[in-house]
């Protein structure tokens, strides 16, 4: 996916906080120091690197994604809260 500068966005920008008073803040590519869903990919890529191969292939062809899904449902809820604190978020 292409980086969303905000640039064409500036009408929605400006509709969302005229309306709603909600401001958009475009945050750095990969910056898991202001955003807890990146804290949540690195543990999903770090579990999958732990999935043996041979598992991997008993799967069959979606193997990446059943092995994302199967890891991401046993993410509990107070693992995902500890990312939003790390990121000041709560």
């Amino acid at each position: 996916a292409t980086i969303h500068s905000g640039g064409e966005n500036s009408v929605l920008e400006d509709w969302l906080w005229d309306r709603f008073g909600v401001f958009v803040l475009f945050l750095p590519a990969r910056s898991p120091e202001f955003n807890p869903i990146e804290l949540v990919w690195n543990t999903l890529v770090a579990r999958l690197k732990n999935v043996p191969l041979d598992e991997l292939y008993a799967i069959g062809s979606d193997c990446s994604a059943i092995a994302s899904q199967k890891i991401i449902s046993e993410m509990t809820h107070s693992e995902v809260c500890s990312y939003y604190k790390k990121c000041n978020l709560l």
